[in-house]
């Protein structure tokens, strides 16, 4: 438990790497609430706009899953609405992604490609579950319910959908693509879009919703020491290394239900860890 407890930490830390509305149309009715402060009323056309732009059939390249991002952004990043929270997240960190894949830096640009595609995959099939009033994943099902409680603060909601992002898609894409040891290196070069999209992420995350989480990304909780790069870099690497480990615990019959089982647990601690960050106001 006390690995776990410190991974879960790591993961809301140092994490990188929402929609409910009413049924499209044929869509049964699942009784989905009405429109908030922080789920603006949609029209007809805005609520089939949305359920076909998270339909995850063609996200079969880098450049459908970047422009998947990007439509979503423009339906759901707007002041007030928390279902766009994750989205403008997961647009800064794909903008910065793209270059990297036909930079020369990694030894098969290929898998890594594959990689981003099945993550944005994942989370697009899980919101165009939500949001047609279908059954997502659990992890995403609780991350997609704050979007729904106006009382919560933004970077809560943001951190909800980080956790679910990296603690249990990532590990179940670099299965899907088939990760082995001669992908370490090309992992951890991955993740450095992920650590550089972080100040962009704060400053679009505090003009739209108004909330600063500079020192979140920064490493809040050990200060900054080494430099606020060198402080997320080193943290952001060790919940890393956990989603790495958990792919091939994945991908070995006997350990695969442990490792799930240790997932969900990390997931529901960082939770916990999340909430405490938000009382105290610090997300």
């Amino acid at each position: 438990m006390r690995k776990l407890t410190g991974f879960a930490t790591s993961a809301v830390v140092l994490a990188f790497g929402c929609a409910l509305v009413a049924p499209a149309a044929g869509a049964a009715d699942t009784g989905a609430p009405v429109s908030s402060q922080c789920v603006p009323a949609a029209s007809g056309f805005e609520q089939a706009r949305l359920a076909e732009v998270t339909d995850p059939a063609g996200i079969d390249s880098f450049d459908a899953a970047r422009d998947r991002i990007a439509q979503l952004r423009e339906l759901l990043v707007h002041s007030g609405d928390y279902r766009g929270t994750f989205v403008l997240a997961f647009d800064e960190i794909l903008e910065l992604t793209g270059p990297t894949l036909n930079a020369g830096i990694y030894d098969d640009e290929q898998w890594a490609s594959d990689l981003a595609v099945e993550v944005v995959r994942l989370y697009v099939a899980n919101l165009h579950e939500y949001v047609t009033g279908g059954t997502p994943a659990p992890h995403w099902a609780d991350a997609f319910a704050l979007t729904e409680q106006c009382d919560r603060s933004p970077g809560r909601v943001l951190t909800a959908a980080i956790v679910a992002h990296l603690v249990t898609d990532f590990p179940e894409a670099l299965v899907t693509i088939g990760s082995g040891p001669e992908h370490t290196r090309d992992f951890y070069t991955f993740g450095n879009a992920l650590v550089a999209a972080a100040p962009r992420i704060a400053e679009e995350f505090k003009a739209v919703y108004g909330t600063d989480l500079g020192p979140f990304f920064t490493g809040w909780f050990v200060g900054d020491l080494l430099g606020a790069e060198r402080t997320t870099t080193l943290m952001f690497q060790s919940a890393r290394t956990v989603a790495w480990v958990n792919n091939f615990g994945l991908q070995n019959p006997t350990t695969r239900d442990a490792t799930r089982a240790e997932m969900r647990i990390a997931t529901a601690v960082a939770g916990e860890v999340l909430d405490l960050l938000e009382e105290a106001r610090t997300i």
